[in-house]
């Protein structure tokens, strides 16, 4: 196999598995996954950017995170939870405590962007590690 086949195997394998993950996804549950998604790749960008002090970057993504933080219980209507979703029905069982969870979110983005903004290491440090602490929790609570 030549240089350019592997190239075109590996990307279409790439895309493939990501747009498996999401067939069958339709309405809500593929916007909410879609705005998982997007997330992940703010936090990949984030981690980066807090190691290398990118408080741009810091600031930027922080914002990302916080605008989906603050629409996310919205996405998640009763009984949206069909396959492909991976939500659990704790989701809706507890719905005032996932709200909790979601303004915890909402708060330790707030705190990255001000470090960002303010270009201080330490705090950015400190909220990165509490927003990646808030997603964990949320998802090993309500995610299959």
């Amino acid at each position: 196999m030549n240089f350019r086949s592997k190239v075109l195997f590996v990307t279409f394998f790439t895309f493939s598995s990501t747009l498996w993950a999401h067939s069958g996804a339709t309405g809500i549950v593929k916007e909410r996954m879609d705005n998982f998604k997007e997330s992940k790749k703010s936090m990949k960008l984030l981690k980066k950017a807090v190691r290398n002090d990118d408080f741009t970057v810091v600031a930027q993504e922080a914002m990302v995170i916080n605008r989906w933080a603050r629409k996310l219980t919205d996405y998640f209507p009763e009984g949206s939870n069909q396959p492909p979703s991976e939500a659990l029905n704790l989701i809706w069982e507890e719905f005032e405590r996932f709200e909790v969870r979601a303004d915890t979110q909402i708060r330790a983005s707030e705190r990255l962007q001000r470090s960002g903004l303010n270009k201080d290491a330490d705090g950015a440090a400190k909220a990165y590690s509490e927003l990646a602490q808030s997603c964990k929790a949320c998802h090993n609570d309500y995610r299959e």
